[in-house]
């Protein structure tokens, strides 16, 4: 008998697509999870929760093969439990609405191992509030029905059963919902047609609703089959919103208003900073691609590093050129076992409002931040503070050193730590690059000259077609130099201000 303990399986409702619906609950079982079975309609921007060990298994995306079966789902999570690790089967939308949560518990309960169900919210009841479509109103629906456009075999058959009551959802008092009745709208709006359900009924066809590419279209019972034959492209996931409550969506749409809603924007910076650009960009409706040109690594060795670290009281001014520069002083700070109490007798000054700004999350203010961002500017403030006066610039090795330069030129006293390294990648997923040439992405971030550069670098000629939006002039300048000329400059050095480029 194997006498390993048995591992617990989290069945996890992931929403309807937004990563933010996820509850409070699912994110925190995801991240404690060993391994995380998902299905096409979970964002995969949900598996950030997750930890870096953790095993991620995409069990299938429609229209992209590779579809598991559910046997195939069962078996692979059963194999994971028994070795004794914490699984999470993250599943699109509710995990009580069509997800068949209840098979996959039965083989649980058979084969005796421990689970929880986390719900989540169906695409039915998101539709309300992303869409604008409230599903009942007290003029025009009292109830609300949920139907599988998908006719199922009966157990043991291959042949669909039709057990619906279409007399009695023709006659129904509410709004009628159908998932996965996208190849059987002609039977199904047939049939509600043919049971006395006006053929003139209000439907809208909502596609990956929650998502920054939803799709909302509107049409009429007896149209719907002609409109999706039209539309080949149409794919799920979708759910047809049947009834009069339709005619409210414009009322109260809010999802579709929003200003970057249906651009797509690439964020290259790296990925400590990219998760908080893309969210803002996220909120005001892009579809956001997040492919960092450079990755942050910390230096090959501490020791110089270390030294200079141990003799912060000889510094009159310390300078922050990145927020990268300001976690990684302050992380090394207090391995070494020190900390702000170091800085006593140092003048702070950083290259931004940006890096400012990190530099008081550690309770510290700077003392000098130009109001353009760039190290130039700062130089030009701190020109007149030069004599005689020693300088400590935390930086990356490889960035600009020019206002160093210009500062040991004015007296100062210049050392230069060297807290990161940023890596550049040396290619890109050709999903981006598709994406990219296929002229589908509407603007590309620029958050520094040297991103810029490796941006460039790596589409080549196809960067100068491109619309830029550029973090600062500094930046601007360089992309120009690089001939990419439909560049755009945020009005001041802030994420905020990048996003409101639109």
């Amino acid at each position: 008998m194997n006498s390993m303990r048995l591992g617990k399986v989290y069945l996890i409702g992931a929403g309807p697509g937004d990563p933010g619906l996820i509850t409070v609950r699912g994110a925190e079982l995801i991240g404690r999870a060993d391994a995380i079975l998902h299905d096409g309609l979970a964002n995969e921007a949900l598996l950030r929760y997750a930890s870096p060990q953790a095993e991620k298994i995409c069990v299938g995306k429609h229209g992209h093969g590779g579809m598991w079966s559910q046997s195939q789902i069962d078996n692979e999570v059963i194999r994971l439990a028994k070795m004794g690790k914490s699984v999470a089967r993250l599943k699109g939308g509710d995990t009580a609405v069509f997800a068949r949560t209840a098979e996959e518990v039965d083989r649980l309960i058979e084969e005796g191992i421990p689970y929880e169900i986390v719900p989540g919210i169906t695409a039915a009841l998101a539709v309300s509030a992303y869409a604008g479509i409230p599903l009942t109103h007290r003029d025009w629906s009292s109830a609300v029905a949920l139907i599988t456009g998908r006719l199922q075999p009966a157990d043991g058959s291959e042949d669909a059963e039709e057990s619906l009551d279409w007399g009695a959802l023709a006659k129904f008092p509410g709004t009628l919902v159908l998932y996965m009745g996208v190849t059987t709208a002609a039977h199904w709006s047939g049939k509600l047609i043919e049971a006395g359900k006006p053929a003139s009924t209000p439907v809208a066809i909502v596609r990956r609703c929650s998502w920054a590419n939803q799709q909302v279209i509107r049409c009429e019972l007896g149209t719907i089959a002609a409109t999706i034959a039209s539309m080949p492209g149409l794919r799920p996931p979708i759910i047809s919103i049947v009834g009069e409550v339709i005619q409210l969506a414009k009322t109260m749409d809010w999802f579709s208003t929003r200003p970057w809603f249906g651009k797509k924007v690439w964020v290259t910076s790296p990925e400590y900073t990219a998760n908080t650009l893309s969210k803002k960009f996220a909120e005001q409706g892009a579809e956001v691609l997040q492919y960092p040109v450079m990755r942050i690594e910390p230096p090959v060795e501490w020791q110089a590093v270390d030294a200079t670290l141990r003799e912060l009281d000889r510094f009159d001014w310390i300078v922050f050129s990145s927020v990268f520069g300001v976690d990684g002083f302050f992380e090394r700070l207090r391995t070494i076992g020190k900390d702000g109490r170091s800085l006593y007798r140092s003048k702070l000054a950083a290259v931004g409002s940006g890096t400012a700004a990190a530099i008081a999350k550690y309770s510290l203010n700077c003392d000098m931040v130009p109001q353009v961002a760039g190290a130039e500017s700062l130089a030009e403030l701190l020109i007149h503070q030069c004599n005689g006066q020693q300088f400590l610039f935390v930086r990356n090795a490889d960035g600009e050193t020019s206002a160093m330069t210009r500062l040991e030129g004015a007296g100062a006293a210049i050392t230069s730590l060297n807290i990161y390294r940023q890596i550049p990648v040396v290619s890109l997923p050709s999903s981006a690059l598709r994406a990219i040439e296929a002229g589908e992405v509407d603007a590309i971030t620029a958050t520094s000259r040297n991103m810029a550069s490796h941006v460039v670098a790596l589409l080549g000629e196809v960067s100068r077609k491109q619309k830029w939006l550029s973090l600062s002039p500094g930046i601007t300048a360089r992309l120009h130099e690089l001939g990419c000329e439909n560049v755009l400059t945020a009005s001041n050095p802030s994420f905020d201000a990048l996003v409101e480029l639109v």
